[in-house]
């Protein structure tokens, strides 16, 4: 393989919170590139839903710059943000080695500026892929041409997991495009401090993600009476906001668990989250189990970020990373079933030798996926140098 030395590079992302966009950009600027160039695109259910871009020059940045917030409907945001990046990539007035466009529109763009000269290669970096993204069998439709299309014409592919892979082959994606498709997981960052067993809140649970369908928070908040009646101490912190919140904190009140649920709201400095999550005892993933969770074909964060905060995870067999903790005892996989969760928080939280070691377990598997690490890996199976 032919491997090219990359100075200059684009990344463009649909954005909510931090994610592996953020952290390709973090990984980057490390590295000190010659140059690069990242356009994020809030979601339309961001706080803050301005498109921007940021420029740095040797890990320097030197520009950055925010567009007007629309409010349009969702189909013309996502033609808004087509031509926002084509616009501020034109204007940089550069040719850069790689665009890494993260999801399949972005990707799109990107094959667009490169027919136009503006990059040499693309790179479809998929953070998220469903069967069923939209309801509607028109949208779902051009959502799976615009995705095969990438994966035809794009240099290189970056799946979260093999399951996205084998899924678009359901989609009759050809099996001939698997050499350009590579595995890229979701890292983490190794650098929290670790709270002492004796120093934790003990019967204290922490979710953390955005508060919507999908994430099993209804699910949760039904069992966590029963965790309640056995640990009285029991806490739930529940980081992150979104459109479940207020629902959410109306079932809190009427189940009389408002002494024992706290919801922090959004948290803009990653850090000060990590900082809670070391402070608690167990975290939960409780995915719903059904054909329409993006979940099931992704490699969700969260896990991660649990574990490396020296969290053991509760987690429904729904990603292919469960099978994983489990097998590591670093949490346990149950079926998305109340009996089964409730089994094993009570059985984590009972015993402290118990919970000592998945602990240990946790932080030792954590370490497979710090970023630098995935990001190396990444570009080397991508054959370039940066």
């Amino acid at each position: 393989m032919v491997r090219n030395d990359i100075k200059k590079v684009v990344i463009v992302s649909h954005i909510y919170a931090t994610g592996p966009s953020q952290e390709l950009e973090k990984y980057l600027i490390n590295q000190k590139i010659e140059r690069l160039l990242f356009i994020g695109h809030p979601f339309l259910y961001s706080g803050d839903i301005c498109s921007f871009w940021r420029l740095y020059v040797k890990g320097n940045r030197i520009k950055s710059c925010k567009a007007y917030p629309w409010r349009l409907p969702e189909i013309l945001m996502y033609c808004k943000d087509v031509l926002y990046t084509f616009l501020w990539v034109i204007l940089d007035k550069q040719r850069y080695d790689i665009y890494i466009g993260a999801d399949n529109l972005n990707a799109f763009t990107g094959l667009l500026l490169k027919k136009l000269g503006m990059v040499e290669k693309v790179f479809f970096y998929t953070i998220d892929y469903i069967p069923l993204r939209f309801k509607n069998r028109f949208l779902n439709g051009v959502y799976h041409w615009i995705d095969s299309f990438c994966i035809k014409y794009c240099d290189k592919v970056w799946n979260l997991s093999e399951r996205m892979m084998i899924e678009r082959e359901k989609k009759e994606v050809s099996s001939k495009y698997r050499e350009k498709q590579i595995t890229v997981p979701v890292g983490t960052n190794l650098n929290i401090k670790i709270c002492p067993f004796e120093d934790i809140d003990r019967y204290t649970l922490a979710f953390m993600g955005h508060l919507r369908e999908g994430q099993g928070l209804d699910f949760l908040i039904d069992l966590f009476p029963e965790i309640v009646s056995k640990f009285y101490e029991a806490k739930l912190l529940i980081i992150g906001t979104g459109p479940l919140e207020d629902s959410l904190k109306k079932k809190v009140s009427k189940l009389g668990l408002s002494g024992h649920v706290k919801f922090s709201g959004y948290i803009e400095k990653h850090e000060e989250v990590e900082k809670m999550l070391s402070k608690c005892a167990v975290g939960i993933a409780l995915y719903e189990d059904n054909d329409i969770t993006y979940t099931r074909y992704a490699d969700p964060g969260k896990p991660k970020a649990y574990m490396a905060a020296g969290l053991p995870v509760v987690i429904t067999n729904v990603p292919a990373i469960a099978n994983e903790i489990d097998k590591n005892k670093a949490g346990i996989a149950v079926r998305y079933k109340k009996k089964d969760a409730v089994r094993a928080i009570i059985n984590i939280l009972s015993d402290d030798l118990r919970l000592i070691e998945y602990r240990k377990n946790a932080l030792k598997f954590a370490r497979n996926f710090e970023w630098t690490l995935i990001f190396e890996s990444a570009f080397d199976k991508s054959g370039v140098f940066i």
